[in-house]
């Protein structure tokens, strides 16, 4: 029932068809887009969770004190 609705509704507008097209591969490439921010984020995420834990572990050798907090 799906693909004789689906193939209808493409069937009777070949401008749909182009419409729903030209969508898709704009869609696609914002996803494509969005998942490199995303890898970009937690690389930069990674890196600053990095310093955060340096920082901590050389307070703590520091000032002892820090360790039983």
């Amino acid at each position: 029932m799906a693909k004789a609705l689906l193939g209808y509704s493409i069937e009777a507008d070949p401008r749909t068809a182009n419409r729903l097209a030209g969508e898709n591969r704009v869609l696609r490439q914002r996803v494509a887009d969005l998942e490199g921010i995303v890898l970009r984020l937690q690389k930069e995420n990674d890196a600053l969770a990095e310093v955060a834990s340096e920082s901590v572990d050389h307070a703590v050798a520091r000032d002892g004190s820090l360790a039983h907090s």
